[in-house]
């Protein structure tokens, strides 16, 4: 009884270590963010601002950069890439999950295989075919290579995995379609993977940065993490300003995640993708 009281107590320190340690980077981005330049570079560095009120980095943000076109843009290209990817990669998942046919787990460790290939590697190929179809500075060719994931493929077909077969088998006895079938029946059975798939896709779409600078020209078509690039150079970095713009950046992932928060521990419990 004293051990587990012990192994309890460790456990519950490091998890409040593990929280300090992940959360005090945002504390310090937000304070930082009401600090004028002299307060940042003060030595030794203060935890709060001398003023909350000190809205002018925010305000500089927005009158030096279109920030909120940049965050227009940044969510309109994620909820594209988001709801396509859910569409191809919950109608993949059903096929890999629930249907035989030949050489099908070879296919699938073939897509697994797409994991492994960094994106740079394929950057340059990408590129050619999106100026070769005039989808430079367009959503669609800032989403394109956004829209499907092997991983997303990996975790739907673990969340077809649990719809029951039986169930599937007496529908198509009923004369459902399959279209139907999947549509009505298994697809809200597999709302926590979805709402997983959702979350992981949406934000690894607003974090990308390397393939919107490079398909992006013009301001009116920038992302967030492309915008937050122009407060730094090669001489200086900004960063009353730079973290004023952060803030305004994650706001939507934050939104995102505290509504998504319960189907994401549901799915992991049940996906078997725990560490």
């Amino acid at each position: 009884m004293k051990m587990k009281l012990h192994t309890k107590f460790f456990m519950y320190l490091l998890a409040a270590a593990l929280i300090v340690v992940l959360v005090f980077p945002f504390v310090w981005m937000f304070l930082t963010s009401f600090k004028t330049p002299a307060e940042i570079q003060r030595v030794p560095p203060g935890f709060f601002p001398d003023s909350f009120g000190n809205l002018s980095n925010y305000r500089e943000v927005l009158a030096r950069q279109p920030f909120f076109r940049f965050i227009l843009n940044s969510m309109i290209i994620s909820t594209l890439s988001c709801l396509v990817s859910i569409a191809i990669t919950s109608m993949a998942g059903y096929g890999f999950s629930k249907f035989s046919f030949k050489g099908k787990e070879i296919f699938f460790f073939g897509i697994l295989c797409f994991l492994i290939v960094p994106f740079q590697a394929v950057v340059v190929p990408l590129y050619q075919w999106v100026t070769k179809f005039h989808l430079m500075d367009t959503y669609i060719g800032l989403a394109l290579p956004l829209l499907v994931s092997a991983f997303g493929v990996f975790l739907m077909r673990q969340g077809m995995d649990t719809v029951p077969d039986e169930l599937i088998e007496a529908a198509r006895i009923d004369g459902c379609k399959e279209f139907p079938l999947f549509a009505i029946i298994v697809f809200p059975m597999v709302k926590s993977f979805v709402a997983t798939q959702a979350i992981i896709k949406f934000m690894w779409s607003w974090n990308e940065f390397l393939w919107p600078l490079v398909v992006s020209n013009k301001a009116t078509m920038k992302v967030v993490t492309v915008g937050l690039q122009s407060f730094t150079n090669m001489y200086f970095t900004e960063y009353h300003l730079i973290t004023a713009a952060t803030v305004f950046s994650v706001l939507p992932m934050a939104i995102m995640f505290a509504v998504f928060q319960r189907g994401i521990v549901r799915a992991v419990s049940m996906s078997g993708l725990k560490g």
